[in-house]
């Protein structure tokens, strides 16, 4: 008999898709989109559609496991869980005892978005005294630059872009990282709007625009400003909305008219003539809608990218959210008490803070030295930058590794205990989203597989076993779970919690559907930081970007290299399915042709850092000097171990300290 049975999916993505798993006699058959689920309505990206195939993979770490063999290796032998709980507490006993509490060190992030399952470490970590770990690898610098102006705002509904008449995505890949925005700028431009594509590459979603602008990458703010320079030139700018809901505005102002249009030039890789253009759309159109993306922030100048959008929209009035007009970086739809999750009361002191960006020094030069390390909800193996140094780093034979993991990935191959998970299909949680505003409540559809355990469950466990009694290690899921919603904002007055419980979707009171997001009393846009870092510029302007503008690393690394993501994986989840796969890199005619490379050929990338190969596609989809590498393919099972983060920088960015992904610059080659 089939039964249907409503799931959330927890993967790292704005959608947070509703979805409806069919089960047939305890195994599930398919995944489906809800089509009550007002973003979802019914389908889900090419991804999801088969996630729940891994529940029953043989790929599947289903049992404990030991090592082995040497690292990296992948040898393991299975042990019973009572053994894994002996090893695992008197490996952390006799490291505290012996080093201290912070030689521990947690790695862990976004592979699982369930409010609870996401942290579920964390009290854990505190109540031992562990090295804490600075999540920055993915959103920091969008978040730093959204608050440097916005502070305590939420991003516009995607509602408010079905009435723009030009929709402008900026940086960012809506039909693989935002599959569900779609639908909306379909329904805008069956009433007439335009979409306008701003990105280094001709991605897909810039092959599907009216108008598509080529960014040099880390231009983003100097066409912004650029933009402002047009808009103050024509007299063009939104003196109303500025007069009244904004401050700070003539600082920035005596910038923009002071720096030159060649200087912007440069830096925007944009032409004067096709500033002024792009302008003349954003006037001719004030129904706009800005839909800003995460990626265009990983550079050192990241924030500052999106400090300069956002003053672009200030001066054009789109805050007031007018018809069709909207800004939207992340929802922020319900915020609650951190520490219902994470606990962080439970730590004596406030123990060392390490970068999530930085594993790779952390393992290799920290003093005093990372003695353990454990994983779950990441695979740094394949994302962390500079992964030849991690692997450096988790090579060591005094480093106890341990990894908790669905499937054997790059990262699980180093780990000196291998412990089972759970996918989110077999536990149970609670998902915000960060693109949409709504709240969905998710319980497992299928029994826990073998002897896999949900995150929640190992560090609930694990602190019993340590001889933790606190309260906290003794809460149920329900419980915390529970704790974290009586504190949560943006919850209406009246809420159907049986209805939330069968699977019903609540919906955020902080969307605000054409209302302004500033009131112009207690909430006023500010031009300027409030910040009293000397080095953090007060006003959005050119700055200096770290890799790229070293002429000692241009002359030895002539290209620029970004690594976006493709339609395949999300991150590096999904790389069983792709292992002997190495992806491919975009290479202009104008490059391919004097190293006589071809499109299918191998070629190497290569710098101070590294190397990996990938195969050559020959287009005019990047810039001359631009090549793009989508995708974190794993390690090639068929050749040397080495993927697109051994490119990476450990540098980080202008604000936030995130990372630099799309800053690198290498050599080019064929492999013949």
């Amino acid at each position: 008999m089939k039964e249907f049975k409503k799931t959330i999916c927890p993967l790292d993505c704005p959608d947070r898709c509703g979805m409806i798993a069919t089960v047939e006699e305890g195994v599930i058959t398919a995944l489906t989109g809800d089509p009550e689920h007002p973003v979802t309505k019914g389908f889900l990206c090419s991804k999801m559609r088969n996630y729940y195939q891994r529940v029953e993979s043989s790929s599947r770490i289903l049992f404990p496991q030991v090592r082995v063999g040497k690292k990296g290796e992948g040898k393991f032998k299975r042990i019973s869980w009572d053994e894994a709980w002996q090893l695992l507490t008197e490996k952390l006993h006799s490291i505290k005892d012996e080093f201290g509490g912070e030689a521990l060190l947690p790695y862990s992030y976004a592979g699982n978005m369930g409010i609870v399952h996401c942290k579920a470490g964390f009290p854990f970590f505190h109540k031992y005294g562990a090295s804490r770990l600075k999540l920055t690898i993915c959103a920091a610098a969008s978040s730093a630059g959204w608050s440097a102006h916005c502070a305590g705002i939420s991003g516009s509904s995607m509602d408010q872009a079905v009435d723009s008449k030009l929709i402008v995505v900026w940086g960012m890949n809506i039909k693989v990282t935002n599959v569900h925005f779609w639908p909306y700028i379909q329904k805008a431009r069956k009433q007439g709007a335009k979409l306008l594509v701003i990105d280094p590459y001709r991605n897909i979603t810039a092959k599907a625009a009216d108008h598509y602008i080529a960014v040099r990458p880390g231009g983003d703010s100097a066409l912004a400003l650029g933009a402002i320079k047009a808009l103050l030139e024509t007299k063009k700018e939104n003196r109303s909305f500025i007069n009244s809901k904004t401050t700070g505005f003539e600082e920035l102002e005596a910038y923009v008219k002071k720096v030159s249009w060649q200087e912007l030039e440069k830096e925007s890789g944009i032409p004067k003539d096709e500033m002024e253009e792009f302008t003349r759309l954003l006037i001719q159109n004030p129904e706009v809608f800005f839909r800003i993306g995460i990626g265009l922030t990983r550079n050192s100048r990241g924030a500052m990218s999106v400090r300069a959008i956002l003053c672009l929209a200030a001066t054009l009035g789109l805050f007031e959210q007018q018809k069709g007009q909207g800004v939207l970086l992340s929802t922020s739809a319900f915020k609650g008490n951190s520490n219902t999750i994470d606990y962080e009361s439970l730590a004596e002191k406030k123990t060392r803070l390490i970068n999530m960006v930085q594993l790779g020094e952390a393992l290799t030069s920290l003093d005093p030295p990372v003695r353990a390390l454990m994983v779950y909800n990441s695979n740094p193996a394949s994302v962390a930058p500079d992964a030849s140094r991690v692997r450096q780093g988790l090579l060591r034979e005094d480093l106890f590794t341990v990894v908790h993991e669905q499937v054997m990935t790059p990262t699980a191959l180093y780990a000196d205990l291998l412990l089972p998970a759970t996918t989110s299909l077999e536990n149970r949680d609670l998902y915000n989203s960060y693109g949409h505003y709504y709240l969905a409540d998710g319980y497992p559809v299928v029994p826990a597989r073998g002897e896999c355990k949900s995150n929640f469950e190992l560090f609930q466990t694990l602190a019993q076993k340590m001889g933790y009694q606190d309260e906290p290690f003794q809460q149920t899921i329900e419980e915390r779970i529970q704790d974290y919603l009586s504190t949560l904002s943006g919850l209406p007055e009246e809420v159907d919690w049986e209805a939330f419980k069968q699977g019903a979707y609540i919906r955020s009171t902080a969307e605000k559907l054409g209302e302004p997001m500033f009131d112009g009393k207690e909430q006023k846009f500010s031009f300027v930081t409030p910040s009293n870092d000397p080095a953090l510029p007060k006003i959005a302007c050119l700055t200096p970007m770290t890799d790229r503008d070293d002429a000692n690393l241009k002359s030895r690394y002539p290209y620029y290299l970004i690594t976006p993501p493709n339609g395949k994986l999300l991150n590096s989840t999904f790389g069983e399915q792709y292992q002997d796969e190495i992806g491919k890199v975009l290479i202009h005619p104008q490059n391919a042709g004097p190293l006589q490379i071809q499109t299918g050929d191998l070629v190497r990338l290569m710098n101070g850092r590294g190397y990996t190969d990938r195969q050559a596609k020959v287009t005019d989809d990047t810039q001359p000097g631009v090549l793009v590498a989508e995708g974190i393919y794993w390690q090639a099972t068929s050749g040397i171990p080495t993927g697109i983060n051994d490119l990476t920088s450990q540098n980080v960015t202008d604000m936030g300290e995130g990372g630099t992904f799309h800053e690198s610059l290498v050599d080019l080659q064929l492999v013949k």
